[in-house]
């Protein structure tokens, strides 16, 4: 998260305040979700990553009651999402207002910013909105969440509300198959050109998409329908611009998260460096001259 971020409006990603529901902590689809999205120059990966984790450290420093995640792409053009939530745009507004009062926390960031870009290729900003009611168990545990799948659907022009009748659709076949996944359904509001929307699908792994097609099968169909499996297809044909899903895995190391999710997953989120080997340990031993 960047301080540039907080006076316009941040890029795409999740970020989600924590809630313990049953003593688990869970992720909670937020209303309002900005993000950063940041295009990486090739082979400057790993000294980004690095630079990133002093912003997680000035706001630690802070104390800041905002956090953030960092999603770093697996598939496509190598780049990370920086996610935060907010209640409202209003609540966003006084969080940016809040920074920019505290003089420590913006000479940080003020060092920090322009190294950073040195990294990027393309930097670019956008604010969702959350869509409960075209989403489906949306609330995801904090412990073994480490990846997202998101899908990036693009409209046709005049079509938002035949989207909205197909996810609907599609939710309710969810519900009465009763399936195991679990998504959340996000609008663009500002950032991209409009008729845009964004499906976030928590993952544990990247294996979990080997069980996509069993999830989704003939349990899956029935509940569909023959009516709504036409629907579909109308719709994909008529109202589809452009639909393309993406891998991101959680990067702990460029993230500041609440304090409850990392006592939830701890191996994750604040793993312990690996010991060093001792110098007697990693000594070789040479065979003495006769």
């Amino acid at each position: 998260m960047k301080s540039g971020a907080i006076v316009l409006a941040l890029g795409l990603c999740l970020a989600f305040p924590g809630a313990a529901l049953a003593q688990e902590v869970t992720m909670n689809p937020p209303k309002v979700l900005t993000v950063i999205r940041e295009v990486e120059k090739p082979g400057k990966t790993n000294a980004h990553t690095e630079w990133e984790t002093g912003y997680p450290r000035a706001f630690a420093k802070s104390n800041w009651p905002t956090y953030y995640i960092a999603l770093r792409a697996i598939s496509g053009e190598p780049r990370v999402l920086f996610l935060n939530g907010y209640d409202s745009m209003a609540e966003w507004e006084k969080d940016g207002a809040a920074q920019e009062k505290d003089a420590p926390l913006t000479a940080e960031m003020q060092r920090l910013d322009p190294k950073d870009g040195d990294f990027l290729t393309e930097t670019r900003r956008a604010i969702l909105t959350y869509m409960p009611e075209l989403s489906y168990h949306a609330e995801a545990p904090v412990a073994g969440t480490h990846y997202f799948m998101i899908t990036s659907v693009r409209l046709k022009p005049g079509h938002n509300d035949h989207f909205v009748e197909i996810r609907k659709l599609i939710r309710a076949a969810h519900e009465k198959a009763n399936l195991s996944d679990r998504y959340a359904v996000f609008h663009f509001r500002l950032g991209v050109p409009s008729g845009s929307y964004a499906i976030f699908v928590p993952l544990k792994s990247s294996g979990d998409l080997d069980e996509f097609d069993a999830i989704h099968g003939k349990t899956y169909d029935d509940a569909l329908g023959e009516d709504g499996r036409k629907k579909i297809e109308e719709f994909n044909r008529e109202g589809l611009e452009s639909s393309e899903s993406q891998l991101f895995v959680i990067s702990p190391k460029m993230s500041y998260p609440p304090k409850d999710w990392v006592a939830a997953d701890p191996s994750f989120w604040a793993p312990k460096p690996a010991a060093k080997p001792s110098a007697k340990s990693g000594a070789k031993k040479t065979p003495e001259k006769k």
